[in-house]
């Protein structure tokens, strides 16, 4: 598999386009990627207000294809990829057959073939259990992001500037992962960063520039990875590499609802969904927290019972949020842990933390 090189020698063509518009680059789990553009600030302002684009270089695409793709996917995933309606894409989960995550992605169902979209990071364990679970006889798969790459619109104004660019898009309250073909390109909708949410737009790698350019032209500020981890860490949305990995199980994250079918046929890790929803529970659960004047910590910082000092959480993603007016993160609080309730933060003498359910509550 050549992912992480198809989405770094893509992202090698742009590079000027970013240079030029002032970029500040960062790596994101071993990706070179844009952090900000010099003035953070009106990123986030012009993605509350207005529109930002960000080149997604962190998203692989992988094509699925033969004689019976869908029917081999919606076998290994959580969701109703086989039930999907045209122009709705669908969220899954692939699951070890102990309910752990192999990895998340989208599934865009065209007339002879599937796209999976994902994190580069989760490629791994996607690519590994197709090769374990798909007969070539029945379907075969490819690594396509040499030739695929995605550029992300996210803002009031996204859907705007994407029908200019592209001339058509989802409904602005189009359901997550709906979709339409335009211009030779796939926009998805999608809730990343809450609402007003924005699209992913799923693009040949060598007309990326031409259309990070065009969107630039139409409106769009472009902005990088820091503020796209502000905006969804505020949406309470997880994603692979901070939240979501191959310890957890999808319904800890809260993934009951967008990412499983609970009236399709069997899957891969199905027996564990079934036995937690019916008889049982999971031990912990994603939860926001608020941090007040508090600097962000580090993922991996523990939350501690102040009665007895047990850890009994972990941050998993902070940041200083303009919309709380305050730090926030996200974190794995064990079950017993009730929200709303105060919590101390390990190794930070005397800082409580205030735990409250997904999504934060509403400012102002």
């Amino acid at each position: 598999m050549m992912s992480s090189v198809g989405v770094s020698s893509g992202l090698a063509m742009r590079s000027a386009l970013h240079d030029a518009a002032g970029v500040l680059w960062a790596e994101v789990g071993g990706l070179r990627v844009p952090r900000n553009y010099g003035d953070p600030v009106a990123e986030y302002e012009a993605a509350r207000r207005g529109v930002v684009v960000v080149d997604r270089v962190d998203r692989v695409l992988l094509r699925v294809w033969g004689r019976d793709p869908v029917r081999m996917v919606n076998g290994l995933v959580t969701n109703d990829v086989a039930g999907a309606a045209a122009g709705r894409g669908v969220y899954a989960v692939m699951l070890s057959p102990k309910g752990r995550m192999q990895a998340d992605m989208r599934v865009v169902k065209r007339e002879s073939d599937l796209l999976l979209e994902t994190a580069a990071g989760a490629v791994e364990g996607l690519t590994s259990t197709l090769k374990k679970f798909v007969p070539p006889l029945f379907a075969r798969y490819e690594d396509s992001s040499e030739e695929l790459g995605v550029l992300g619109l996210f803002g009031p104004s996204a859907r705007d500037v994407v029908v200019r660019v592209f001339g058509d898009a989802p409904a602005a309250d189009a359901a997550d992962e709906s979709f339409v073909e335009a211009g030779g390109s796939i926009v998805l909708r999608t809730r990343l960063t809450g609402e007003p949410g924005g699209y992913d737009v799923i693009a040949s790698q060598s007309a990326i520039g031409e259309l990070w350019q065009a969107a630039v032209a139409a409106g769009a500020r472009p902005a990088g990875f820091a503020t796209l981890d502000v905006l969804r860490i505020e949406a309470g949305t997880p994603v692979w590499g901070a939240e979501l990995n191959d310890t957890v199980i999808p319904l800890e994250a809260g993934l009951r609802h967008r990412a499983i079918s609970e009236t399709k046929g069997c899957y891969t890790g199905q027996e564990v969904i079934v036995r937690i929803l019916h008889r049982g529970h999971v031990n912990r659960h994603l939860r926001g927290v608020l941090l007040g004047d508090e600097p962000p910590p580090g993922p991996g910082a523990e939350l501690v019972r102040a009665s007895d000092g047990r850890v009994v959480g972990v941050i998993t993603s902070a940041c200083v949020s303009p919309l709380h007016g305050q730090t926030i993160g996200l974190g794995y609080v064990r079950r017993e842990v009730e929200p709303p309730a105060v919590l101390r933060l390990g190794g930070r003498e005397g800082v409580e933390v205030r735990v409250v359910e997904l999504p934060f509550p509403a400012t102002g």
